[in-house]
């Protein structure tokens, strides 16, 4: 398949996040380089997306921490086709749900840089971070060479 030009480095505006005050930490953390996820301070779970209370016990008092960026791949897709733009001059590309090292979190993500027949089941990747505005930050990720085993 001839491969097209395609940038991600620009964001257009309707597409820069809006955060609510429940998860502004996590596209913050995503400008800094951080992948920020929250855990439970009653069960030691992690969660993805942010939320007032644990989604593994009801507990109400989640912390912010800072993840490893680590994960598996647990499912993904590719697209093919979006009329969007800037999405016309990206397609094929994968969108993954990545489990994370820390234990409850699964986050999902573009992997922009893969090749799309290349996108496994059980794949190990790590957080890559691309500017969204001056404030906030999408979180992607790459296959980990030579990361933490699973």
């Amino acid at each position: 398949m001839a491969s097209r030009p395609r940038s991600w480095a620009q964001t257009p505006a309707h597409l820069v996040p809006r955060p609510t005050p429940e998860d502004r930490e996590f596209w913050a953390g995503a400008r800094r380089g951080e992948l920020r996820v929250q855990r439970c301070r009653a069960c030691g779970l992690h969660q993805h997306y942010a939320r007032l209370a644990c989604s593994h016990c009801g507990a109400a008092d989640p912390e912010w921490v800072t993840a490893s960026g680590y994960g598996t791949v647990y499912s993904f897709t590719v697209i093919r086709q979006n009329g969007v733009p800037p999405f016309p001059e990206r397609v094929p590309f994968v969108v993954a749900a990545v489990d994370l090292d820390e234990r409850g979190a699964r986050v999902l993500g573009a992997m922009p840089d893969l090749d799309p027949d290349r996108a496994r089941i059980g794949m190990r990747v790590v957080a890559a971070f691309r500017p969204a505005s001056d404030e906030y930050g999408f979180v992607d990720f790459r296959p980990a060479d030579g990361g933490p085993a699973a």
